[in-house]
């Protein structure tokens, strides 16, 4: 819609004040309504995870999967990449499309955490703990994560990016949820962050 030109007209200067209060409108309801179908897709993504099927398969393999897919992202920011599993034949009793998934997610986190910063590094690491239940971690040495931000990380809608969705987290929280595992976090500013899949 175009306003039209101002002739000195009361009627027509009051015609383009309404035409521009139309204009207004529409972008704002425009605006609105594909907020509300992100959310909508958003809300749909997290109710409609597929149920696991689990399978024996080696967490080396998974890396080197993993590994394949964002070498090329890697190259394009610099960072580097190392893979760590401990002993080499662990295994894990899993869904690999879904925690392949949840690792993709963290490392894409990771990369945009580490967006201009030099000597940037990722690191993936496989391992027994001390009750010897399998845990994977993705580790990057960008600004870290608040405290606050961290208690709130895995709730749906809650982002600490300006174009973030909140939802990615919280699908990978679901995830190994269904697991029956857990995903956590811990951050140390300006240094590390860890997230760690414990099953």
């Amino acid at each position: 819609l175009s306003s039209p030109p101002f002739t000195g007209d009361p009627d027509t200067a009051y015609d383009r004040e309404a035409l521009d209060d139309l204009r207004n409108a529409v972008h704002t309801i425009e605006k609105r309504s594909k907020g509300l179908l992100h959310f909508v897709e958003s809300y749909r993504k997290l109710t409609r995870i597929p149920k696991p099927t689990f399978q024996v398969f080696p967490v080396e393999a998974v890396f080197n999967r993993v590994h394949q897919l964002m070498r090329g992202k890697c190259v394009d920011h610099n960072i580097a990449f190392a893979l760590s599993v401990e002993p080499q034949t662990l295994e894990v009793t899993a869904d690999p499309e879904l925690i392949e998934q949840v690792i993709i997610n963290l490392l894409l986190n990771a990369i945009e955490a580490l967006d201009g910063k030099s000597s940037a590094m990722i690191q993936l690491r496989g391992f027994l703990d001390a009750r010897d239940r399998v845990v994977l971690q993705v580790i990057d040495n960008g600004p870290g994560i608040l405290p606050e931000a961290q208690e709130k990380i895995f709730i749906p809608f809650f982002t600490t990016k300006k174009s973030g969705s909140g939802i990615g987290l919280s699908l990978s929280h679901q995830i190994m949820r269904l697991h029956r595992g857990s995903l956590s976090v811990s951050s140390a500013p300006t240094e590390r962050t860890t997230f760690s899949l414990r099953f």
